[in-house]
């Protein structure tokens, strides 16, 4: 019993970190830059974006270059709430204190806070339900109430091994009484199919806060243009929150040290080689996520 306890507890932690994996994984690819600086890694710099909520870029006089590291506050803060004097530092234990004329800093929305958190607490959601749904299936096999007396317990449990083990053979006991042995059936109720609905709500709430724009519904009918517009109100106000900051720090990074860096929201699909778009038929019965405005 403790061993499958162990096994369930494994279970759900691994679930909970398959979601939150794939979960940063998309909230930190919304973005595409153009024209940085060779050195700044753009995977790091949308991680620290996320996780921490800001980034401090800055020229290395040594390297000749721009750099993006996370950062510690040092001094005061001005009257907005914004740091002053800053320590940037590196994984291999660079450091360098710099004031306020001598960088400038990336926030990862308007509202200056990281979304790790509210990702993990929705990472766990959809990991709980993902579970459910997996104890649902396996519920489905009709779970077996054996009932006997307590000195035929063990003979049972040897009956029942060989049976779920798939073991073609005779089991010979001269001590058992057909009378001593009985077994309940109790199915659990059929219920992943709602959860799954559940999930994909959930999951849409998700989308919703990143800015990844998706359109759900159990409707066959085609939806008019200002269903369309008003459904994806949430999803253009969180895209909005998070494009502006960094399209007003790359302004001010390309003013401060004469650079061309262009920001812009990820809509376009990954394609081995460019071509025109074509429209393409989707049947009705096929649910589509899509990022386009």
């Amino acid at each position: 019993m403790k061993k499958l306890m162990v096994k369930s507890q494994l279970s759900n932690l691994r679930t909970v970190q398959m979601y939150t994996r794939q979960m940063l994984t998309l909230a930190e690819n919304v973005f595409e830059f153009d024209n940085l600086p060779e050195l700044i890694d753009v995977a790091y710099m949308n991680k620290v974006l996320l996780r921490q909520g800001s980034i401090a870029f800055f020229k290395d006089d040594v390297l000749d270059t721009i750099l993006a590291l996370p950062y510690t506050n040092l001094g005061r803060l001005d009257v907005y709430g914004r740091p002053t004097t800053i320590q940037v530092y590196g994984k291999n234990g660079y450091s360098k204190i710099l004031k306020p004329e001598e960088y400038v800093i990336m926030y990862d929305n308007n509202g200056r806070y990281s979304l790790y958190i509210d990702i993990l607490q929705m990472a766990e959601r959809i990991a709980l339900c993902k579970r459910v749904t997996d104890i649902n299936i396996t519920h489905q096999k009709t779970p077996r109430l054996w009932k006997t007396t307590s000195d035929k317990k063990k003979t049972v449990e040897d009956i029942v091994n060989q049976i779920d083990s798939c073991v073609d053979g005779v089991v010979v006991y001269d001590s058992i009484d057909i009378d001593d042995l009985g077994v309940v059936q109790a199915p659990a109720p059929y219920v992943s199919d709602k959860i799954d609905i559940h999930i994909e709500k959930e999951y849409a709430e998700f989308l919703r806060l990143i800015g990844i724009a998706n359109l759900q519904t159990q409707k066959r009918e085609r939806l008019i243009k200002d269903e369309m517009t008003a459904s994806l109100g949430g999803t253009v106000a969180s895209r909005y929150s998070r494009f502006q900051p960094r399209e007003q720090a790359v302004n001010m990074i390309n003013k401060k040290w004469g650079l061309d860096i262009k920001v812009k929201f990820y809509d376009g699909l990954p394609n081995s080689e460019k071509g025109d778009e074509e429209d393409v038929d989707v049947p009705d019965d096929v649910s589509v996520y899509t990022n386009n405005e």
